[in-house]
């Protein structure tokens, strides 16, 4: 598994949390990673990177699995799903280190800096616009962060900050929230990106990383991730192995093969969130 790095940049991860509450209750925060890197031949920095990455790749794989055995029924968890892979992008690329670190706090403040990330070029000119579909077109506002995280909090706990009648979704926006996080899988247009496979957010922030970007690799460092150590019965490795392991695989080939890293090999016919006809 002894290859050159994907990161030019690697920063070790911060070894305590820097905000005083939590550092006795979080304690060492960079040693699992040197232990999950060392398992596999990658540094620490590599192991937390291949790991995020593969984490919000997982977020989309679930949502994509969950709509294609229950439609539209599974709508909500669907979205649930996508925006805890968004907020985790967040998590990686916010700002603020109290929001990098705090393991209760500032969720929705995350789950703003990744809609804002995942933003699509052609609406970076519409402001406050996040996604745009047929029934909300973003020369009435599309959706809007607020609209997105309103929906998110409705979704996961039941519960919003804003009135019921407030609350917007409509059958196009899954699909526009993947292309949006992402990407346009091959076998799919979109009139505003082209023909797929066309790069989404994921694949931006990996390019950040790849490329060396001394920020976003800085800050991806010290947020507090922590590595999935669970074993499931019967199953050959811990989940956070696994998962280390099938995203640098896929992003292997897809190099290999001249694709992008992350979208790389996801196709149309595999894909569920076009709910409408």
């Amino acid at each position: 598994m002894a290859m050159s790095s994907l990161f030019p940049h690697r920063p070790l991860p911060a070894q305590y949390v820097s905000i005083p509450r939590w550092q006795s209750v979080l304690g060492d925060i960079r040693q699992p990673w040197v232990d999950l890197g060392s398992q596999l031949t990658l540094d620490p920095f590599e192991a937390k990177a291949l790991f995020a990455l593969g984490m919000m790749r997982r977020y989309f794989l679930s949502a994509n699995a969950v709509v294609g055995t229950m439609r539209h029924r599974g709508f909500l968890s669907a979205y649930s799903l996508m925006c805890s892979g968004i907020e985790l992008l967040g998590r990686c690329i916010s700002t603020d280190q109290e929001a990098r670190q705090d393991p209760r706090q500032h969720s929705g403040d995350r789950l703003q800096e990744g809609l804002t990330f995942i933003t699509p070029a052609h609406l970076i000119s519409f402001p406050g616009v996040i996604v745009e579909t047929n029934h909300y077109p973003k020369d009435s506002g599309g959706y809007s962060s607020s609209d997105l995280m309103n929906l998110r909090n409705l979704a996961t706990h039941g519960g919003s900050i804003s009135p019921a009648s407030q609350i917007k979704a409509d059958i196009e926006l899954l699909e526009e929230l993947r292309k949006a996080f992402v990407g346009i899988p091959n076998g799919e247009e979109d009139a505003h990106r082209g023909d797929g496979p066309v790069k989404g957010a994921l694949d931006l922030y990996f390019d950040r990383l790849a490329s060396g970007d001394t920020t976003y690799c800085d800050r991806l460092a010290d947020a507090a991730i922590s590595p999935v150590p669970v074993q499931f019965y019967d199953q050959g490795w811990p989940f956070d192995l696994a998962v280390v392991n099938e995203i640098l695989e896929h992003i292997r080939d897809n190099q290999q093969r001249g694709l992008p890293a992350i979208i790389g090999g996801h196709t149309r016919a595999n894909d569920h969130f076009q709910l409408y006809p």
